[in-house]
């Protein structure tokens, strides 16, 4: 800890002093000039000449100060310079690079000062943040902060370090692990993303928090899409063996999909959103506003058999309108219903009656990807579409009601009487 603190001081120290030196070199009519130009070009100027202070002292820490000569002890010799670049502000900026060699005749010494300024993983993440945030690759040239010498920001580069990056993020994503989680609730949902069928799965956790699982590319919600999907995460560590919520849009490929993998242990509450939309357009328009308080009456009943009851009594009136608008609500009706039947508290029954939770990370992503006017590549879409969900991932919160998930966990368990009492908690 001490030599972390000494370390931290002398690293202040030796910044402190660059900055200095910076503002020395900086006449008052050159500090106004960048502040018109804006104050992000002024930032990156001073980095830049804080990155070559910092060059400066490691070089006098290895050869002593110029023009000191018959220095004893002293390992190395300046040795000239050449042409290099640093990262400043996610951006290569052109520096002049020392070159240092050993006294004892052993070659040129390496600057660690100089490796650590050209670390590229600066520029690919500051370059997809940006891209991420709406900046369009044709117009990062322009709007990236930049000193006028500055390079490396071509929109074929830019485009390089995002697929760099996005290719990382894929990876990691795909070999993450969920052993030690325990999942109350999963979310499945498709939808059409650039002619796609992108199918997501969230999950969430005893404690309420909100994670994207997986991500499978298909024409459709085709049933064998879903199973290697469910069962992909299976294989990183998601428990099968333990009674789950499922909530589903309806799809009888999802529907298939759980049964196969969970079993028993996966239990089905079907969208009351999708539902009332499925209805609906069975409708002419004058008959929504009855059926939704209907529904809505039904849906918010506490008790299962009065919600049930509720619900046929509306498949009773609708046959008097259209038997197909009933056919249609009766399908997979006792599943609307599940979260009643579990007696879900109302907040976090709210949460769980739909998939309104996919449908808010997929605004991010639709919002993420408007600038993208071509798509080429056939991973470039699960590339983009990860990359989106990955950025509504790092805004979600807790889902409401997440106080009283120990209470469906429970009632899931009561469900099964193979689970341990130490699966509960888990």
């Amino acid at each position: 800890m001490r030599k972390y603190r000494k370390w931290s001081s002398a690293a202040s120290r030796n910044v402190r002093l660059a900055g200095q030196r910076v503002l020395a070199t900086l006449d008052r009519n050159e500090v106004l000039g960048l502040l018109k130009e804006g104050l992000h070009d002024l930032a990156v100027e001073v980095g830049r000449l804080v990155a070559v202070g910092l060059l400066e002292d490691e070089v006098n820490q290895l050869c002593g100060k110029r023009h000191t000569y018959d220095l004893p002890g002293r390992k190395a010799t300046r040795h000239g310079g050449q042409r290099g670049w640093a990262m400043v502000a996610g951006q290569k900026v052109p520096v002049a690079r020392p070159r240092v060699r050993h006294t004892d005749g052993s070659g040129e010494a390496q600057l660690e000062v100089y490796r650590l300024l050209q670390n590229r993983d600066n520029l690919r993440s500051s370059a997809l943040r940006r891209i991420i945030h709406g900046v369009s690759m044709r117009n990062y040239e322009q709007v990236v902060e930049r000193t006028r010498r500055g390079f490396g920001v071509k929109r074929s580069s830019v485009s390089r370090h995002c697929v760099r990056v996005m290719a990382d993020r894929v990876r990691q994503f795909c070999e993450r692990r969920w052993d030690k989680v325990r999942f109350a609730a999963i979310v499945i949902d498709g939808k059409v993303y650039a002619r796609e069928t992108m199918i997501v799965v969230l999950g969430i956790t005893f404690a309420g928090e909100k994670c994207i699982l997986g991500l499978r590319q298909g024409a459709t919600e085709n049933a064998q899409v879903c199973k290697e999907l469910l069962e992909s995460l299976r294989e990183r560590g998601v428990r099968t063996d333990l009674p789950t919520l499922f909530v589903l849009d309806g799809a009888k490929a999802l529907r298939a999909a759980v049964a196969n993998v969970w079993g028993e242990n996966g239990l089905v509450q079907r969208c009351q959103v999708h539902k009332l939309r499925n209805v609906k357009e069975h409708l002419a328009e004058e008959y929504w506003p009855e059926l939704s308080r209907r529904l809505a009456e039904a849906y918010h009943e506490t008790d299962y058999a009065r919600a049930l009851a509720l619900l046929k009594q509306t498949a009773a009136w609708l046959v008097g309108i259209n038997p197909d608008a009933a056919a249609s609500l009766r399908e997979g009706m006792e599943e609307t219903l599940t979260v009643v039947r579990l007696g879900v508290h109302e907040k976090l029954r709210k949460t769980l009656a739909s998939t309104n939770v996919i449908e808010s990370a997929f605004s991010v992503v639709e919002e993420v990807t408007r600038r993208v006017k071509r798509w080429r590549a056939g991973d470039m879409r699960w590339r983009w579409c990860l990359a989106g969900l990955l950025h509504a991932e790092q805004r979600f919160r807790r889902v409401d009601g997440c106080r009283h998930i120990g209470v469906l966990v429970t009632a899931l368990d009561a469900l099964s009487p193979k689970v341990d009492s130490t699966d509960k908690v888990a």
